[in-house]
């Protein structure tokens, strides 16, 4: 699997990622991950469809991450 896109964040001292991963067939994946010692990342699937559909997913919550550490207090 090859990996399109990743994006890394720290929530409440919890390294995670979520990562877009094109399979065969034309599939894209959403996978999420957590960091679980120095170098290993523990990846679980979230969902699956075709390109355009992930992206919009994906796009989706990077613009949520941003809106989160952008608030002001």
């Amino acid at each position: 699997m090859k990996t399109l896109a990743i994006t890394i964040g720290v929530f409440r001292n919890q390294v995670y990622a979520y990562r877009l991963r094109e399979g065969g067939e034309g599939q894209v994946r959403l996978e999420l991950g957590l960091k679980q010692g120095q170098k290993v990342w523990e990846w679980r699937p979230w969902k699956e469809g075709g390109l355009e559909e992930m992206q919009a997913i994906y796009q989706t919550l990077q613009s949520y991450d941003r809106g989160r550490w952008l608030k002001v207090e």
